[in-house]
């Protein structure tokens, strides 16, 4: 049983002396590598992180600027609308004045006319009244005379 012994006591110092050395030689290095992987893998996850975080507040932001320009586009779009409908007002009150107005000279135009038509005829009607009454009393007056009775009734009928 001796030899049993003196193996089994080799074996066991050759394992811890085996022990040793690969705690030396392979696992602080295994576990070092181990560790500084994993270290760099939470490195990389904390900066996937970050760069989310910051890629949802610069998604926050890019939606606020694009519904600050809707609505900026809207308003101009109503701003606009309500400057239509100004120009748009303004120009059927110009029109509407400029209708006005040749209305009025038109009627005043018409009156004018009217006014020069009713001299002419008055005179007109002056000369065939002093011809008809010329004609009829022919010797007892005359022609100026007949004139002036004449524009005299035109006058008085005239301003009836």
């Amino acid at each position: 049983m001796l030899s049993f012994s003196v193996t089994f006591l080799i074996t066991v110092l050759n394992l811890t002396v085996l022990y040793f050395v690969l705690k030396r030689v392979l696992f602080k290095p295994v576990t070092k590598f181990m560790e500084d992987r994993a270290n760099r893998v939470q490195r990389d996850i904390d900066a996937a992180s970050q760069a989310n975080a910051r890629a949802e507040e610069l998604k926050a932001e890019y939606e606020a600027k694009l519904r600050g320009i809707a609505e900026e586009g809207q308003s101009i779009i109503q701003a606009s609308r309500e400057k239509a409908k100004e120009e748009a007002a303004e120009i059927l009150a110009q029109a509407q004045a400029q209708a006005a107005k040749l209305l009025e000279t038109t009627r005043e135009s018409l009156e004018e006319e009217r006014r020069e038509v009713e001299l002419a005829l008055r005179g007109d009607l002056a000369d065939l009244s002093i011809m008809a009454a010329s004609s009829v009393v022919a010797a007892n007056m005359d022609s100026d005379r007949n004139r002036e009775l004449v524009k005299k009734f035109i006058a008085s009928v005239g301003a009836a």
